[in-house]
């Protein structure tokens, strides 16, 4: 008998921790957009940051920030908002996938040339694809030849500029 509870411990630990870390939030409203891969939701009485998953934009203080945050605004206003958290960042933000009007955000700001495949931290080979086919139309901030990854931007300025709210 102890056998079978030890084995069906180990088979629903990771159940319940997936469907904890996986949950789709209830009646979001899109509040404001931080970036072009952050958002603030509220939802149940709550306020949180929703974090992107699968992408990096810009920021706002570097080349196509604000192009950036205005093509994550364009694609959600007035849309019906769906979330999917799938637990937090080191900054407290919830990490998630965004859908306006069922479009996911993530894949609409790498297909517009608005934000990097982020490679280092998914491998959705599909979000690559995307980037390819926008960096061959010279999308978005795929016109500068010298168009600098964010995290090589933090890597630089980060100390010398504030994130915004």
């Amino acid at each position: 008998m102890a056998t079978r509870v030890r084995v069906l411990c180990r088979w629903l630990a990771p159940c319940l921790w997936l469907m904890l870390c996986n949950s789709s939030i209830a009646a979001p409203e899109l509040e404001k957009i931080i970036d072009g891969d952050t958002v603030l939701i509220q939802a149940q009485g709550s306020h949180y940051r929703l974090r992107l998953l699968d992408i990096d934009a810009p920021e706002l203080h570097q080349a196509f920030g604000k192009q950036s945050r205005r093509s994550l605004s364009q694609l959600c206003a007035g849309a019906k908002i769906t979330v999917n958290t799938q637990g937090q960042d080191q900054y407290g933000r919830q990490l998630g996938h965004l859908y306006c009007d069922g479009t996911e955000a993530s894949q609409f700001q790498v297909a517009q040339g608005m934000a990097w495949f982020n490679a280092r931290y998914s491998t959705r080979t599909s979000l690559q694809a995307l980037q390819q086919q926008a960096q061959q139309q010279g999308l978005g901030l795929w016109q500068s030849s010298e168009a600098m990854p964010p995290w090589q931007w933090r890597k630089l300025y980060g100390q010398h500029y504030r994130h915004q709210d």
